[in-house]
């Protein structure tokens, strides 16, 4: 188990990490997969779509909301310690048979749309943010105190999956990837990976749930806003990141 102790290392738990594993709970038409799934990087629609073709293939109508999307039924994926073993992911690595892929986003985008998203709002993400900077739960916290925080502390920069390194929550120095796709470029990263699992017919039955979920986020006009410091610290907190992203556009310009 050597290689599911160097992946579990990336994590701040097993669990954190048996819950970014995705795996069909059957095969698919064309070849089994294994989905990293990574929050602020179009998750729901990755996860929406895989849903609803592995229901097609069994004559299902699945009806999907967005709650079931991120709490699957193991009639269709297997995820979390309940649904997947050290033994099957590293089995799914391992595999040259398993289609591997994620979807990563531009990784200052991804993090102001963290703010925006769960941080600038009262929910889960910001309390338990603010306990741990043991601040009041209705403190003010600005985009750019927020990304100060990230720069400068790298406990609160690990705290939560929705901002923490994707480099990281992909294991992308241990996962050998067939398909690492990119938000900035989404309809033909979609095509590509449901082609590849469930043939070329499948390539655009892609589920948007910008409109089927109404899940849009607010985070494109604060971009603007951020100032030299704010870049700064950006490339303080997730130069690893900016590296990987930049990789992967480079080798997907390369497929081209």
């Amino acid at each position: 188990m050597a290689l599911f102790d160097a992946m579990l290392a990336n994590y701040p738990h097993r669990r954190h990490f048996l819950q970014t594993v995705n795996l069909p709970a059957f095969d698919p038409p064309q070849r089994r997969f294994l989905y990293m799934k990574m929050h602020k990087a179009a998750c729901t629609t990755v996860l929406a779509t895989l849903m609803k073709q592995l229901a097609a293939t069994k004559n299902i109508v699945e009806e999907l909301s967005m709650e079931r999307v991120h709490a699957p039924p193991q009639s269709l994926l297997l995820t979390g310690p309940r649904g997947v073993s050290n033994a099957m992911v590293e089995a799914a690595v391992q595999s040259d048979d398993v289609f591997k892929f994620t979807i990563v986003r531009e990784p200052v985008a991804r993090t102001v749309s963290a703010w925006a998203d769960k941080v600038d709002v009262a929910g889960k993400q910001r309390a338990n943010l603010m306990a741990y900077l043991g601040r009041p739960a209705d403190a003010p916290l600005s985009l750019s105190a927020f990304i100060d925080i990230l720069a400068h502390d790298e406990g609160a920069r690990d705290l939560d999956r929705h901002w923490r390194s994707q480099r990281l929550e992909m294991s992308y120095d241990q996962i050998p990837y067939d398909y690492v796709g990119v938000v900035e470029d989404m309809a033909p990263a979609m095509a590509h990976i449901t082609a590849v699992i469930f043939g070329a017919e499948a390539a655009d039955q892609i589920e948007d749930t910008r409109r089927s979920f109404g899940h849009q986020t607010t985070s494109r006009s604060w971009r603007d806003t951020l100032t030299a410091q704010d870049v700064k610290n950006l490339e303080a907190a997730f130069g690893a990141d900016l590296d990987m992203y930049e990789q992967v556009t480079r080798r997907l310009r390369g497929q081209r």
